[in-house]
């Protein structure tokens, strides 16, 4: 197939949207299909307009203006889009990422749709998108989210709490809607041999949990710090692990079984290397989070063979199989129910290299960008040869 691939930013840029268009491009490509990613910038004037309408906003209703929920932001930059894949003329197009990139293709051009959630679940789950889009920027996404997954000709969430609000929310396209999971943003993913012996070799006398974490309260970061230190008050010389933010929260204890590493690259070779050897060494990867769509990170996990120590929230649920490749908890039970659990498995070494072997077979299975870009790109092909 030919295939335009867009996004709300650009595709082929590993930073953007955590890597999921990107590595969705590359696996497309590496499928023996023909893919061009396209990515416009807004008009000037609407930028503009955007930064004056935010100001009046701000100092009439008290609430921010966003520019990507900006009608005219969103639109001029969606008909530069539209002119270049008309000039290349796919077969179809993949938007993975914010529908909102499609709103000025033509009706004619078939439109596919991948995201983990869209703005109104996003706005009830994240307080970011409370804060930073106003009520009317809430409104504007929503009616322009609608019409374009009303046009569209499959979409898919990547997780089954995701697709079961987007249905919801946007009755008119919910039996276009259906579920299929992201991969693991790894640039080396390790055999299955090489795994095999991190498992063997991880050390359960002295475990190290490996805690990534970009926003530390929506991550639960509070709590993944009280659940090692009662890990320890039960006598288990744990390690907690931090990465991901610069600045050490003032409530964290300045303790010597806390490394905080700080912000790691997968893009820089040195950093994405310390990446992949703490997941090879870590024990769980702990992931006790307030609100989650769908973290990549356990897809990353699993395919290291890292079991997920998690809560039970979003589309958490839709990256594990609990009781197998993790346990999760309801967030409020975590702190209490975790550390007896975790010093249990600790001490049955068999048990434990069950669930990580599991962890590692679910991503070979479920959770890697092969298996899910295939499925996407069969999918899709079945649909335009029915049309």
């Amino acid at each position: 197939m030919n295939l335009a691939l867009i996004s709300h930013g650009a595709p082929d840029d590993p930073r953007h949207f955590s890597g999921i268009p990107w590595h969705v491009l590359q696996e497309l490509r590496r499928q023996g299909h023909v893919v061009e990613p396209f990515h416009a910038d807004p008009a000037d004037w609407a930028r503009t307009w955007s930064e004056l309408k935010s100001r009046l906003s701000l100092k009439f209703t008290g609430q921010p203006h966003h520019p990507e929920a900006d009608p005219q932001i969103l639109r001029t930059r969606s008909a530069r889009l539209a002119a270049q894949i008309r000039k290349f003329a796919p077969d179809a197009v993949l938007c993975a990422g914010f529908p909102e990139a499609a709103i000025a293709l033509p009706e004619s051009v078939p439109l596919f749709i991948w995201m983990d959630a869209f703005y109104p679940t996003l706005r009830r789950v994240y307080a970011y998108f409370r804060t930073f889009y106003s009520d009317a920027d809430a409104r504007v996404l929503q009616r322009l989210e609608y019409a374009v997954l009303r046009r569209s000709r499959l979409i898919w969430l990547s997780s089954e709490w995701a697709a079961a609000e987007a249905r919801a929310d946007f009755p008119a396209a919910a039996r276009y809607i259906g579920v299929r999971s992201f991969g693991a943003n790894l640039a080396n993913l390790p055999n299955a041999a090489d795994v095999d012996g991190f498992i063997r070799a991880r050390n359960l006398n002295e475990p190290l949990f490996l805690f990534l974490v970009n926003e530390w309260e929506r991550k639960g970061g509070d709590t993944a710090v009280e659940t090692i230190q009662r890990l320890r008050d039960r006598g288990c010389p744990a390690k907690l692990v931090v990465v991901g933010l610069k600045t050490k929260p003032a409530s964290v204890p300045d303790a010597p079984w806390i490394e905080w590493l700080g912000p790691l690259n997968k893009n820089q070779p040195a950093e994405s290397k310390r990446l992949e050897k703490l997941l090879a060494e870590s024990a769980f990867l702990l992931l006790p989070s307030v609100a989650d769509c769908t973290p990549i990170v356990c897809h990353e996990a699993a395919a290291y063979g890292l079991p997920v120590l998690a809560t039970n929230v979003g589309g958490i649920a839709a990256t594990v199989t609990a009781g197998e490749t993790a346990m999760l908890w309801p967030p409020e039970k975590f702190v209490a129910d975790a550390p007896p659990w975790i010093a249990s498995i600790l001490a049955n070494r068999p048990r434990y290299e069950q669930m990580a072997r599991a962890a590692r077979h679910r991503f070979e299975t479920l959770g890697n960008w092969e298996v899910n870009v295939r499925a996407v790109a069969t999918a899709i092909a079945a649909n335009l040869s029915t049309s």
